[in-house]
């Protein structure tokens, strides 16, 4: 069912580009992984400090506003250029186990993001709930790129 998605994927005009050209796969590469840095980077700082850990001077809830943007930048640049790299080897991804892997935690993490960060980030005092679900969060994110990671070795 999924195999002709895929295909067309592949076909894709900007995925023949990506594959013809000798510099387009690294850079998108690199791209991906700065953008999964600043995304996992503010997440790390406000769950962080939802334990008491790191920055104690601003109270969660001006951290989490304050990293918000920068998440969502992470993320932009994260989702656009994976799509890209994606396209350029659907047929490879869809004979991987970690590729769907990565997709079902992506997705997860995306939706617990928008639903459940700001709201264990409104109290000044973290409720065991808010802690418990700072540990969801990055697992959930480390998850998705280490399943990432993994794609290239399966």
């Amino acid at each position: 069912m999924l195999l002709p998605l895929f295909q067309w994927f592949e076909s894709m005009w900007v995925a023949e580009w990506i594959r013809a050209s000798t510099w387009a796969f690294a850079l998108l590469e690199v791209i991906h992984l700065i953008g999964l840095t600043i995304l996992l980077g503010t997440l790390a700082v406000v769950n962080l400090r939802l334990f008491g850990v790191g920055l104690r001077a601003p109270h969660i809830k001006d951290l989490a506003e304050d990293a918000w943007p920068w998440t969502v930048i992470g993320a932009v640049v994260t989702i656009g250029s994976g799509v890209l790299l994606f396209v350029s080897e659907a047929m490879k991804c869809y004979l991987s186990v970690p590729f769907f892997i990565k997709i079902g935690l992506l997705a997860i993490a995306i939706v617990f993001t928008l639903m459940f960060h700001k709201k264990m980030t409104q109290s000044d005092e973290p409720s065991t709930a808010s802690k418990a679900g700072a540990v969801l969060s990055m697992a959930l994110w480390f998850g998705v790129g280490l399943a990432g990671r993994a794609i290239a070795f399966f």
